[in-house]
Protein backbone atom coordinates (compact mmCIF):
# COMPACT_ATOMS: atom_id res chain seq x y z
CA UNK A 1 0.00 0.00 0.00
CA UNK A 2 1.53 3.37 -0.72
CA UNK A 3 0.16 6.60 1.33
CA UNK A 4 0.03 9.52 -0.81
CA UNK A 5 0.93 12.53 1.08
CA UNK A 6 -0.91 15.74 0.27
CA UNK A 7 2.27 17.40 -1.05
CA UNK A 8 2.03 14.83 -3.93
CA UNK A 9 -1.87 15.37 -4.13
CA UNK A 10 -1.83 18.84 -3.62
CA UNK A 11 1.09 19.09 -6.83
CA UNK A 12 -1.14 16.20 -9.19
CA UNK A 13 -4.70 18.09 -8.86
CA UNK A 14 -3.47 21.54 -8.50
CA UNK A 15 -1.61 20.87 -11.55
CA UNK A 16 2.01 22.15 -10.42
CA UNK A 17 4.74 21.82 -13.06
CA UNK A 18 5.52 18.31 -12.04
CA UNK A 19 1.93 17.10 -12.65
CA UNK A 20 2.66 14.64 -15.09
CA UNK A 21 5.74 13.15 -13.75
CA UNK A 22 3.58 12.57 -10.73
CA UNK A 23 0.96 10.92 -12.94
CA UNK A 24 3.62 8.93 -14.43
CA UNK A 25 4.87 7.32 -11.02
CA UNK A 26 1.36 6.62 -9.87
CA UNK A 27 0.41 5.25 -13.02
CA UNK A 28 3.54 2.59 -13.26
CA UNK A 29 2.60 1.76 -9.35
CA UNK A 30 1.52 -1.69 -8.64
CA UNK A 31 0.14 -1.10 -4.90
CA UNK A 32 -3.43 0.01 -3.83
CA UNK A 33 -3.23 3.97 -2.75
CA UNK A 34 -4.54 5.06 0.46
CA UNK A 35 -5.57 8.76 2.11
CA UNK A 36 -6.24 9.33 5.42
CA UNK A 37 -8.79 11.68 6.41
CA UNK A 38 -6.68 14.34 7.62
CA UNK A 39 -5.71 14.31 4.04
CA UNK A 40 -8.73 15.47 3.19
CA UNK A 41 -8.36 18.19 5.79
CA UNK A 42 -4.91 18.96 4.08
CA UNK A 43 -6.36 19.20 0.58
CA UNK A 44 -8.78 21.59 1.74
CA UNK A 45 -6.57 23.84 3.11
CA UNK A 46 -4.33 23.90 0.06
CA UNK A 47 -6.95 24.32 -2.08
CA UNK A 48 -7.91 27.41 -0.05
CA UNK A 49 -4.38 28.75 0.34
CA UNK A 50 -3.82 28.83 -3.67
CA UNK A 51 -7.23 30.89 -3.77
CA UNK A 52 -6.42 33.00 -1.32
CA UNK A 53 -3.13 33.68 -3.38
CA UNK A 54 -4.81 34.05 -6.48
CA UNK A 55 -2.91 30.89 -7.49
CA UNK A 56 -6.35 29.40 -8.45
CA UNK A 57 -9.67 30.93 -9.05
CA UNK A 58 -12.65 29.76 -7.14
CA UNK A 59 -14.18 27.55 -9.68
CA UNK A 60 -10.15 26.49 -10.51
CA UNK A 61 -10.48 25.52 -6.36
CA UNK A 62 -13.64 23.77 -6.70
CA UNK A 63 -12.29 21.84 -9.70
CA UNK A 64 -9.37 20.64 -8.50
CA UNK A 65 -11.01 19.24 -5.32
CA UNK A 66 -13.71 17.61 -7.09
CA UNK A 67 -11.54 15.63 -9.07
CA UNK A 68 -9.38 15.26 -6.12
CA UNK A 69 -12.64 13.57 -4.66
CA UNK A 70 -13.18 11.42 -7.26
CA UNK A 71 -9.98 9.83 -7.59
CA UNK A 72 -10.52 9.05 -3.56
CA UNK A 73 -13.07 7.53 -4.27
CA UNK A 74 -12.20 5.69 -6.90
CA UNK A 75 -8.83 4.62 -6.74
CA UNK A 76 -7.52 4.93 -3.09
CA UNK A 77 -9.19 3.54 -0.20
CA UNK A 78 -9.76 6.37 2.52
CA UNK A 79 -8.87 5.58 6.42
CA UNK A 80 -9.88 7.41 9.21
CA UNK A 81 -7.42 8.68 11.51
CA UNK A 82 -7.27 6.94 14.17
CA UNK A 83 -7.02 8.53 18.07
CA UNK A 84 -3.32 6.37 18.50
CA UNK A 85 -2.05 8.07 15.52
CA UNK A 86 -2.20 11.60 17.18
CA UNK A 87 -0.24 9.94 20.24
CA UNK A 88 2.39 8.16 17.90
CA UNK A 89 2.79 11.75 16.15
CA UNK A 90 3.41 13.23 19.15
CA UNK A 91 6.28 10.99 20.14
CA UNK A 92 7.58 11.39 16.67
CA UNK A 93 7.81 15.24 17.26
CA UNK A 94 10.15 14.54 19.78
CA UNK A 95 13.12 14.58 17.79
CA UNK A 96 13.85 18.09 17.29
CA UNK A 97 16.46 17.83 14.68
CA UNK A 98 14.04 16.56 11.92
CA UNK A 99 12.02 19.65 12.33
CA UNK A 100 8.87 18.03 11.28
CA UNK A 101 5.45 20.33 11.48
CA UNK A 102 2.70 18.14 13.38
CA UNK A 103 1.02 17.58 10.39
CA UNK A 104 3.95 15.63 8.50
CA UNK A 105 4.32 13.63 11.45
CA UNK A 106 0.78 12.77 11.64
CA UNK A 107 0.52 11.28 7.85
CA UNK A 108 3.87 9.45 9.41
CA UNK A 109 1.97 8.08 12.57
CA UNK A 110 -0.75 6.83 9.82
CA UNK A 111 1.50 5.32 7.30
CA UNK A 112 3.54 3.88 10.03
CA UNK A 113 -0.02 2.06 11.72
CA UNK A 114 -1.08 1.37 8.21
CA UNK A 115 2.80 -0.53 7.40
CA UNK A 116 2.47 1.52 3.83
CA UNK A 117 4.81 2.81 1.86
CA UNK A 118 4.91 7.00 1.83
CA UNK A 119 4.93 8.90 -1.71
CA UNK A 120 5.76 12.63 -0.83
CA UNK A 121 7.68 15.45 -2.05
CA UNK A 122 8.20 16.96 1.08
CA UNK A 123 12.43 16.11 1.89
CA UNK A 124 11.79 17.03 5.83
CA UNK A 125 9.10 14.45 5.92
CA UNK A 126 10.98 11.81 3.46
CA UNK A 127 14.02 12.07 5.87
CA UNK A 128 11.99 11.58 9.24
CA UNK A 129 10.47 8.44 7.34
CA UNK A 130 14.03 7.09 7.07
CA UNK A 131 14.47 8.33 10.45
CA UNK A 132 11.87 5.79 11.65
CA UNK A 133 11.86 3.05 9.01
CA UNK A 134 9.16 3.96 7.04
CA UNK A 135 9.40 2.87 3.28
CA UNK A 136 9.57 5.59 1.00
CA UNK A 137 7.75 5.00 -2.59
CA UNK A 138 10.27 5.69 -5.23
Amino acid sequence: MIYLDTSVLGALFFREPNAVELLTRLETAKDAFAVSAWTLTEMAGVGALKERTGQTSSSGRAAALAAFHRFVADSATQFETDPGDYRTAAVLLDAPSLALRAGDALHLAITRRLRASLFTLDRRQADAARHYGITLFA
